[in-house]
């Protein structure tokens, strides 16, 4: 896991240097030629993955090695500047405010991921979460304030709720 700390520098927006600098060392670096807006790690089959939120898809970059991170792909999706994303059980779950659902990527084989599935009952979102039992909650969406799905089968999540009550913009 100390490999997504070092992408997670290479990745960042703001590099401070000169005096009162941040002890940091970059070991590595990747453009991906837009804005970035969020990031997940996972480390699977002994090799350690990040998934990337970028405008108008999900890269997914090897960082096994952090002096030479590389972009496996990217998964399209609708233009936003906002994307959540989160690993579960080889899956990568995106969310955004495009109007683009829950896009499910299989990593099941990490080097040829996969779109299997998107879920289309809310149209966006601002945030996702997923709990250790294997929940994923979707807020800041329409008709729902949280929408929880159980992700017993990752590739099919059974939506378990939907709860109105007041708006939630992040979990």
């Amino acid at each position: 896991m100390r490999n997504i700390c070092y992408l997670f520098l290479i990745v960042s927006f703001v590099y401070s240097q000169g005096e009162g600098g941040e002890n940091v060392d970059i070991l590595g670096y990747l453009e991906f030629g837009q804005n970035t807006s969020d990031i997940t790690g996972f480390f699977q089959d002994g090799r350690e993955f990040v998934s990337i939120g970028l405008q108008n898809a999900t890269a997914i970059v090897d960082i096994t090695n952090p002096t030479n991170p590389y972009e496996i792909t990217r998964i399209a999706g609708g233009t936003s500047m906002w994307r959540d994303l989160k690993y579960w059980d080889r899956h990568v779950y995106v969310g955004t405010e495009a109007n683009n659902g829950i896009q499910i990527i299989s990593v099941e084989n990490p080097d040829v991921p996969i779109l299997v599935n998107t879920i289309n009952d809310m149209g966006n979102s601002h945030n996702i979460h997923i709990d250790s039992d294997g929940y994923l909650y979707v807020v800041g969406a329409s008709s729902c304030d949280i929408w929880i799905y159980n992700l017993q089968n990752p590739v099919n999540p059974d939506q378990e709720g939907c709860w109105n009550g007041e708006y939630i913009h992040d979990l």
